[in-house]
C-alpha cells in the first residue's frame, strides 16, 4: 500500500502500532479473538503488522466499521485479508475462523518457518497449512480428496519431528529460527533446493527473502542431511514415492490419528462408488439410449440427477450408491420413462 504512504517501520514502532490497533479492534467487536503474528526477537523493522481477528462470530459489516474507526486512506479486501493503512503502516487483518485461530497462528508465525516445516510435511504426502494439517488422496496423481487430519499443533509438530515445547519458547534470532527448522529427524537440504521444487513453488519461494536466505544457511551443512526421502523430483510420480507416501498414510491413519481415520475410509469408499458407478452411469451410455449429444445430453443428465434427488428416495443412498442397485434393464427402462416426461 505504498500508495498511501505506508512505510517499513523499526520495531518499537511496530510494537506501539500493532498494539494500538488491537486495542481499537477489541473495543470495536468485544469478546472477538484477535492477535498478532510472532515474529523473533531482534527483528528490527517490520513492513507491515499482520493480525488474526476471529471470523467466526463477526458481524456481516465488519470491514465497513472498520474503516470507520480508523480512517485509512484506502482499505482493500484481498480474500479472507482487509488490508488498510494507520499510523503510516499497513495493516493486514487476517479474518480466520475460531477452529482455525491456534493452527494459524502457529503456522503464520516466525517468517518462513510454517512455509518450511511445510516441506516435511509434503514429502509425508500431507499439506501442512493455516488451515490444519491434511492429506491428499490421489489416484493416478490426481486429487480426488482433501481429508483434514488435525488441528491440533503439538501432535502435528510431533508428527513432523518438531520439538513443540522449544517452539512455544520463541526465537530471538533468524538463525534460530532456521536451526529449528532443520531440527526435525526427517530434515534433508535437497528438499528445499529451488530446483527440485515444481514450477509453482520455485517462483513463489525465489522471491521470499527468508526461504533465499535459509537456503544460504544450510548450503554448507551436509550433517543435517539426517533422512534420506524418496526423490528429489518437485513432486512428480514415482514408484518409489508412491509407496513412501502410502507408507506414511497407513502409520498417520492407523497409529498417529486414528480418530481421523473414518473420514479417511468414507473418502475412499466414495471414491471407489463414484468410479464404479462410471461404468455402467456415463455420457456414452446415456447417449446410447437417449440419443441425446453434447450441451443436450448433459443437461438430459443433469435433470436425472436433480430428478433423483427431488424422488422419493433412500436418503442413505447417494445418486451413485443408487445407480449401482440398478440393473442393465432398469438402468434403460427409467432412462426412457424419464426422457418421455423430460421432453
Amino acid at each position: 500500500m505504498k500508495h498511501v504512504g505506508v512505510t517499513r517501520q523499526p520495531a518499537a514502532a511496530y510494537q506501539a502500532i500493532t498494539a494500538a490497533v488491537i486495542d481499537r479492534l477489541r473495543a470495536l467487536f468485544p469478546g472477538i479473538g484477535c492477535q498478532p503474528i510472532l515474529a523473533y526477537g531482534s527483528k528490527e523493522s517490520f513492513g507491515d503488522s499482520d493480525i488474526l481477528i476471529e471470523s467466526t462470530r463477526l458481524p456481516p459489516d465488519w470491514i465497513e466499521e472498520v474503516r470507520a474507526a480508523f480512517a485509512p486512506q484506502d482499505l482493500i479486501v484481498n480474500g479472507a485479508v482487509v488490508s488498510f493503512d494507520f499510523r503510516a503502516m499497513q495493516i493486514d487483518l487476517i479474518a480466520t475462523p475460531a477452529d482455525e485461530m491456534a493452527f494459524a497462528a502457529s503456522y503464520y508465525a516466525f517468517n518462513d518457518l510454517g512455509n518450511l516445516m511445510g516441506r516435511i510435511a509434503h514429502k509425508m504426502g500431507l499439506k501442512y497449512g493455516h488451515d490444519g494439517l491434511w492429506t491428499l488422496l490421489r489416484d493416478k496423481d490426481q486429487v480426488f480428496a482433501e481429508i483434514l487430519i488435525t488441528r491440533d499443533v503439538a501432535k502435528t509438530f510431533a508428527l513432523l519431528g518438531y520439538d513443540h515445547a522449544r517452539y512455544l519458547q520463541g526465537f530471538d534470532t533468524l538463525g534460530d529460527v532456521f536451526a529449528f527448522a532443520a531440527s526435525t529427524p526427517y530434515f534433508h537440504r535437497q528438499i528445499y533446493l529451488l530446483d527440485n521444487r515444481n514450477a509453482a513453488s520455485r517462483v513463489r519461494d525465489a522471491k521470499r527473502p527468508s526461504y533465499t536466505a535459509f537456503l544460504k544457511w544450510i548450503d554448507d551443512k551436509p550433517e543435517l542431511d539426517r533422512y534420506h526421502w524418496s526423490a528429489w523430483d518437485g513432486g512428480r510420480a514415482s514408484p518409489e514415492r508412491d509407496a513412501e507416501r502410502a507408507d506414511w498414510e497407513q502409520r498417520i491413519f492407523n497409529d498417529i490419528f486414528p480418530e481421523a481415520r473414518p473420514r479417511y475410509l468414507a473418502a475412499i469408499d466414495r471414491h471407489d462408488t463414484h468410479k464404479r458407478a462410471k461404468l455402467v452411469w456415463n455420457g456414452a451410455i446415456v447417449a446410447a439410449h437417449t440419443g441425446y449429444q453434447g450441451r443436450e445430453l448433459g443437461d438430459f443428465m443433469s435433470a436425472c440427477r436433480a430428478s433423483f434427488l427431488d424422488a422419493p428416495h433412500d436418503a442413505a443412498l447417494s445418486f451413485e450408491q443408487w445407480v449401482l442397485t440398478l440393473g442393465p434393464g432398469d438402468l434403460a427402462g427409467r432412462l426412457r420413462a424419464y426422457q418421455a416426461s423430460w421432453r
